[in-house]
Order: C-alpha cells, then structure tokens, then sequence
C-alpha cells in the first residue's frame, strides 16, 4: 500500500487559507495550504540542552572561572541553539499546497507533487489532525495538518467533500 505523506504549513498564517479564484462556487480552482505540526522532540531536546548549558556555564562561574567548564558550557548553549533553529527552519519549509477542481486534486510540496481524479477516490476519512483520501486500487494520500487546528482541516474537509458530491452528481 502506497501512503504519501505530505506535510506543509502557510506562510505567516498559522492556518489553512483558502483562496477561490471567483469568491466561491465548485467549478473554479481552489488553493489551501497545510501547516505541519512543529517537530516537539527536537524543540524539546534543545530547551533541555540549552538548559544544562546554562547550568555548565553557572557552576564554571561558581568555581571561579573554570575555564574547560565554561567552554563545554557554551557549546552545550550552541547545540541548542543550532537545534532550535534547524527545528524552526524545517516546520517553516515543510509546506503543502492543496489545488481542489472540479477534476480532481494537485498537492505540491517543497519536493513532491501529486495528482489525483476524484473518480480515483474511493472514500475520505478525517481524524482530528488529518485527512485521508483512499483511492480505489488501495492507494492512498494523507494530508496532515498542524495538531489544534481543527477548523483549518474542516475547511479543505468540507471543500474536499464538495468536490466529490458535485463530481458524483449529488447535490446541486
């Protein structure tokens, strides 16, 4: 079974946008973006090393001036900080465009991109952080978005779900 994961985040919009090219309607083109959810263990582990550098540091002060003390100390401080920074870099990058028309969809990623029919889709399922879409011959494609955000993916859910009742013929 083939599963694509595809994880992304909206610029300085913390949420799903979705951008209708005509203000609305099933036949026009829509874009969302999915956030990622931000990587909690590295940001976790370069507080705690950010933490025992600051410890190294003070008790290199409180021994008068331990110099290789201070050193590991500082460097200990740099690993968080390096850490940190990789962390934020990659949940910022991590970025997916959804493009939902009346055909089917598009997601592009930093370094992916895929295409779908709805006709290829079987059926969706969504849980409170992610929205799956099984296709037919038992593919199928996850799109996961930022924990706590829920609306964000009941908007691309409900969009998602527009789109294959008018492909279908159901509703009007």
């Amino acid at each position: 079974m083939k599963a694509a994961e595809l994880n992304g985040s909206v610029g300085s919009n913390p949420t799903l946008a979705a951008e209708h090219a005509d203000g609305g309607g099933v036949v026009a083109a829509s874009t969302h973006q999915v956030r990622q959810r931000p990587p909690l263990r590295a940001l976790a582990l370069s507080a705690l090393l950010m933490l025992c550098g600051i410890v190294l540091v003070s008790m290199a002060e409180l021994l008068d001036s331990n110099v290789p003390l201070l050193v590991v100390g500082l460097v200990v401080i740099a690993l968080g900080l390096v850490l940190l920074g990789i962390s934020l870099w990659i949940a910022r990058v991590a970025r997916v465009r959804v493009v939902l028309d009346e055909d089917g969809y598009l997601l592009q990623g930093r370094d992916v991109a895929e295409t779908g029919k709805w006709a290829d889709v079987g059926r969706v399922t969504r849980t409170h952080d992610r929205i799956t879409l099984y296709h037919k011959d038992g593919t199928r494609v996850q799109l996961i978005g930022t924990r706590g955000v829920g609306s964000d993916l009941d908007a691309l859910g409900a969009d998602i779900a527009q789109r294959l009742d008018a492909h279908r013929g159901y509703g009007g």
